[in-house]
This record gives C-alpha cells, structure tokens and sequence, in this order.
C-alpha cells in the first residue's frame, strides 16, 4: 500500500512562493538505490515540487489480500498548486511504482482529516497494536514510523478517538501528538 521519506531543497513551483501548498505523500518504497531519483522525477513531471522526504516503516492494511501488510516507505513533502496536482502526482506515482494505493495530505484550513504526529513511538509496538485493532484497519488503513521513532497517521476528523486509542495501544502519549489539518485522499486503482 502508502505511506511515508532524505531532504531535498526545492523552490516552489513556478517560483512563485504563493503558488506553494505543502502536501505530502506517502508511498511504499521499495529500497532500490534509484527509487527516490525516480520518485522525484516522475513528481516533478506531474506538476509538483518535492521540498523533502522521509524514510518510515509502514505498517497497512491491504485490501487485496484482506490483511496487514508491513513495507518500508516514504513520506514525500511537497509543494503543490492545487489538489487536482496533487492527485495527478499520487496517480502517476501510484502507475509507475504499481502501487495498491498511494496516500496524499494536503495541509489545508477546510479540514476533512488531520494528520497526526507522536513521538518515542516503535515500529514493532505499533505494528502490534494495529494488528490487534480490526477497527483500525479498515477506518485508519495504516500509518507510518520514521528512523526517529515518530508515528505518523492520517485520520478523517471523526476517527482522532480511534486514533487516540490506537496512539495509546502502542505504548505513545496522546498529549504529545501534534495535530495538522487538511484534506486526505487514497488514490488508489479502484
């Protein structure tokens, strides 16, 4: 499936600065030395600007095969124009990696979703705590651990008490979390 990151610096598109949305985008990584040239590249032809990325553990669930799925990732942080843009990256990102399913956030103030950040959180404790959460699976789909040990989840605004509980689950403090609104989409080939 999604989800997840090293840091590049980019001007943003058109070189204009009010033309710039952050975003970000996460997407099974899938460990070659080029992937994030390639990732880059094909992010840069579809219209949009990558300002850095992060390297995370993914932990997600798979439609296909109706189950928990656990990938390296990437998170990409992204200057965009617009959502349609930031569709059309997720799209050919998702094409070109043959990806079941990109994730895209874009940071914005008329907010279906929150992307939710807490530290001193482990991979193998989160991936437990998902697993064992079967309401997680099919409303949250996933999150993210970084190389810092930072969780990274994506949740519509009427999943954060699912969120909570599952922050909770794997061993993280709720009040640590750093809470960022906007827009999610799962681009994916349905």
């Amino acid at each position: 499936m999604v989800f997840c990151g090293s840091i590049l610096t980019a001007t943003p598109a058109r070189g204009d600065e009010s033309t710039c949305r952050p975003a970000e985008l996460f997407v099974a990584d899938d460990e070659s030395p080029l992937f994030e040239l390639q990732a880059d590249v094909t992010i840069a032809l579809a219209g949009a600007v990558v300002t850095g990325s992060t390297p995370a553990d993914g932990v997600f669930w798979s439609n296909e095969p109706q189950q928990v799925t656990y990938e390296s990732a990437r998170e990409f942080h992204l200057c965009v124009v617009d959502e349609p843009t930031l569709h059309t990256v997720a799209e050919a990102l998702r094409r070109q990696l043959n990806q079941e399913a990109v994730l895209t956030f874009a940071h914005l103030p008329e907010a279906n979703a929150v992307m939710i950040t807490v530290p001193n959180i482990d991979v193998a404790h989160f991936r437990e705590a998902f697993v064992a959460d079967s309401a997680a699976h099919h409303r949250l789909l996933g999150g993210s651990v970084t190389t810092d040990h930072t969780l990274i989840l994506i949740a519509d605004n009427d999943d954060l008490d699912l969120a909570r509980r599952l922050v909770e689950a794997a061993g993280g403090r709720w009040s640590a979390a750093t809470i960022a609104y906007g827009r999610r989409e799962f681009v994916n080939s349905a």
